[in-house]
């Protein structure tokens, strides 16, 4: 169950400018390239970059993705959270445009019509999700990683804050076993349970099966609510895909990352 009162992404703002303050004091420690401390952190996210923080040097920069866990290193983070890439579901997609026409048509019924119509796309939404994700094909599969995971995250650092060991752990994104996955053509499958809205991507080749906790997600970002313009404090939804971190202690076994 995903918070809908904001408190994710309130958490994640102040992670940020923890984050940014502690860059600002050791990232010297952590990246050689700023040994003489003649650099600068500055803040980012948001919609236009993908970057939480920058750190810029002479006329270079490095990209920090924060990834806050203030209950240590269980559970997932989110490395692409995008409506973009509806668009590139190919046959999988049909399912999400249909339910938007249908939602096209509610939206010109009164408030009160369309209040009553809401646990019925609720439960249409969890149905779209699920069936989008059970239709996703290896070609739709690989592309979205390319595109939606792997290009956007090439040039990342990772910054994992375990707020129980009070421990950050720094890598960078190529170091994902996920790259050389996609370049030795590993075909990715997805394995989603009946009626869920995500589900675990494999990598297979041969006789070879590889997890690297990767999920897929797909939901609405402020839900059913907001999709119907039904009251709340959102009046608008739309679908969005997200990839997900699951194993994140497994990850940071595999990608030797600096310990701080």
């Amino acid at each position: 169950m995903f918070p809908s009162d904001g408190r994710n992404h309130k958490n994640a703002i102040k992670n940020e400018h923890n984050t940014k303050a502690f860059l600002q004091k050791n990232a010297h420690k952590i990246f050689p390239q700023l040994k003489n401390k003649s650099y600068e952190v500055l803040s980012k996210g948001g919609t236009q970059y993908k970057a939480d923080n920058i750190i810029k040097y002479n006329d270079s920069q490095i990209n920090i993705s924060d990834k806050e866990k203030r209950h240590g290193l269980g559970g997932s983070f989110d490395y692409t959270n995008t409506s973009a890439a509806v668009k590139d579901f190919g046959s999988a997609g049909k399912f999400i445009n249909t339910l938007n026409k249908e939602k096209d048509k509610v939206l010109k019924k009164p408030l009160n019509a369309r209040k009553k119509l809401v646990n019925s796309f609720r439960d249409k939404i969890k149905e779209v999700s699920y069936m989008t994700l059970w239709s996703m094909d290896t070609k739709t599969l690989t592309n979205l990683i390319k595109k939606y995971l792997i290009k956007p995250n090439k040039e990342m650092t990772m910054f994992i804050t375990d707020g129980v060991n009070k421990k950050r752990y720094v890598f960078d994104f190529i170091k994902h076993p996920i790259n050389w996955l996609v370049k030795r053509h590993f075909k990715p499958i997805i394995m989603v349970k009946n009626g869920k809205s995500s589900g675990r991507i494999l990598f297979e080749k041969g006789k070879q099966s590889i997890d690297v906790g990767l999920r897929m997600r797909i939901h609405t970002n402020n839900g059913a609510t907001a999709y119907l313009s039904a009251g709340g404090s959102n009046n608008t939804a739309m679908f969005v895909m997200k990839f997900q971190q699951d194993g994140i202690k497994k990850l940071l076994d595999e990608v030797d990352p600096i310990v701080v």
